[in-house]
């Protein structure tokens, strides 16, 4: 079954066109951002930055310059553990000062993930509140931001205008689910190649993640 779930992703699936890594996936090569570009169709890279306001991935810097080299665009999201506004301000704050510190281009987007158990207990109006005060405060960094959170939380936990929604379907094919959004995360389990680890992968559907950074002069500009 594990193969033939891997086959399903790799050979019928939707686009590949941003991936997330982390240290899960240890230190990325410029070889292994090339592989990704040249022979999956990756054009973007996001790579975890931090969480909450006590953990910064130590890979982070290496992912930035890598990905960087192999000719992708880059952006960072941060892991929220935040309750209340005050602790938004505070996480953000933490993110993009790690973000500034790892070298991730200013312009670039710098997504919170909202989907710990301490955001399950809040109301929508108190999430709502705080994952905006995040976002306005990683903006005075220079980083433009949205909300990566799961199908199931849409609208019942958190309101989210465009972002980053995860749902999952047995199979991928021909599908373009929440293309109302910037992009649809279709799997978690994505293996590469070659590469270490399981990976998210994304299906974008506008420039959001491409947005104020050098285009690639070897690609296309579709998504």
């Amino acid at each position: 079954m594990a193969s033939l779930f891997f086959c399903t992703q790799t050979v019928s699936a939707a686009r590949t066109n941003m991936v997330d890594v982390s240290n899960h996936n240890g230190y990325m090569t410029v070889s292994n951002f090339k592989d990704m570009l040249n022979n999956y169709g990756v054009k973007a890279v996001t790579t975890k930055i931090s969480e909450g306001n006590y953990y910064h991935d130590y890979t982070a810097a290496n992912n930035i310059s890598t990905a960087q080299q192999a000719g992708l665009y880059i952006n960072g999201y941060h892991f929220a553990r935040y309750t209340s506004i005050p602790g938004a301000i505070n996480e953000a704050d933490y993110a993009a000062s790690m973000a500034k510190a790892d070298g991730l281009p200013i312009g670039a987007a710098l997504v919170t993930d909202v989907e710990a158990q301490e955001q399950n207990g809040l109301s929508k109006s108190v999430n709502n509140a705080n994952n905006q005060a995040f976002m306005n405060e990683v903006a005075k960094y220079g980083y433009r931001s949205s909300i990566y959170t799961m199908s199931s939380w849409l609208g019942s936990k958190m309101d989210v205008g465009q972002g980053r929604i995860a749902s999952y379907p047995y199979n991928a094919t021909d599908k373009d689910w929440y293309s109302a959004h910037h992009s649809w995360q279709w799997g978690s389990t994505y293996q590469f190649q070659g590469l270490y680890g399981n990976f998210d992968v994304l299906q974008n559907y506008d420039n959001f993640f491409y947005g104020n950074q050098t285009p690639m002069s070897n690609t296309k500009s579709t998504h």
